[in-house]
């Protein structure tokens, strides 16, 4: 098992209303990431919102990659939990979504990532890799 830590920056999301707030909503985002040793690269990604009427949380399924220089990325999927009338997630969250993936260095990986909020609205990634 082997761990890894990825800073992103702030994130530039493109959310895409479709009339009912919260449901079936599509965000994009993107965000450039740094990792150990100077490992320099972007996140992409993409949720879809869902909500039973009369919730006060929605749940966002996402997919995204964290794309290094070279061939080298890291995919995951999960679902997160948001407050309704939240586009960001709160500082000090936690979010666990699966590794279902990888190429180049991490051909084959698998496990998991924490991603954390901060105030300023960077996040922290941390890697457990099987």
């Amino acid at each position: 098992m082997s761990t890894l830590s990825i800073h992103q920056e702030p994130a530039t999301i493109v959310h895409d209303f479709d009339g009912v707030e919260g449901h079936g909503d599509v965000i994009t985002y993107h965000a450039d990431v740094t990792g150990p040793d100077g490992l320099q690269g972007v996140l992409v990604g993409v949720q879809n919102s869902a909500r039973q009427h009369g919730d006060a949380h929605w749940d966002r399924l996402g997919t995204a990659t964290f794309r290094f220089e070279g061939d080298d990325s890291l995919s995951v999927c999960g679902v997160i939990r948001y407050e309704a009338d939240e586009l960001h997630s709160k500082p000090g969250m936690r979010h666990i979504r699966a590794v279902v993936g990888g190429t180049g260095q991490f051909i084959g990986a698998r496990g998991e990532v924490v991603s954390v909020r901060a105030e300023d609205g960077t996040f922290t990634h941390t890697f457990t890799l099987l």
